[in-house]
């Protein structure tokens, strides 16, 4: 019996499904790795991957992960103009970020439309993962990076970096009903 008060069901392509989508983990986390650790030597294959997987999205998620890559660029961006990280060896002090960083934003953002949002639909899930997640990961890639990715305030850069992915997470999650299909 329909009340009319119903919420709306996702469906779809970027529908919860049973199980784990294994090709977005997966690849996301060996570009993220690949790039970090080769930085420019590894932008061909990741682009490729990135390719392919914007080509089997649809349209809406196509301009979420666009948008997601925009947002955290900006963020970043300003965090590096901010001193909260930075990068040794950048070419040109117009570019903050270098271009394998940008591409992984491109790819955290399509992993982020095909699976990460929606675990992070309840607020303080996506607040929680956010705030662990996204900073563990700056430092595994400053870890990995052979000194590029730094961060000149110390604790304080951790301290930024929590803050700012706990809001990341809970955006991140709220996003989803933006893109993703819904049916009555």
């Amino acid at each position: 019996m329909n009340n009319g008060s119903a919420a709306p069901v996702v469906s779809g392509y970027l529908s919860p499904h049973p199980g784990i989508h294994w090709r977005s983990i997966i690849g996301f986390e060996l570009a993220w790795l690949a790039l970090v650790y080769f930085q420019s030597l590894a932008v061909t294959p990741a682009l490729a991957y990135l390719i392919y997987g914007i080509y089997r999205l649809p349209n809406r998620a196509r301009l979420a992960v666009l948008a997601i890559a925009a947002v955290g660029i900006v963020i970043d961006s300003t965090l590096v103009s901010l001193d909260v990280i930075s990068f040794s060896g950048t070419t040109s002090e117009a570019l903050l970020l270098p271009g394998w960083f940008i591409l992984i934003w491109l790819l955290f953002a399509l992993a982020a439309v095909e699976t990460m949002a929606g675990f992070l639909r309840p607020w303080w899930l996506g607040m929680l993962l956010g705030a662990t997640g996204g900073p563990l990961s700056y430092l595994g890639g400053a870890a990995l990076s052979g000194g590029v990715l730094q961060f000149p305030l110390a604790s304080w850069s951790f301290v930024a970096l929590v803050a700012v992915w706990a809001v990341i997470g809970v955006i991140l999650g709220y996003s989803r009903r933006f893109y993703a299909h819904t049916v009555n």
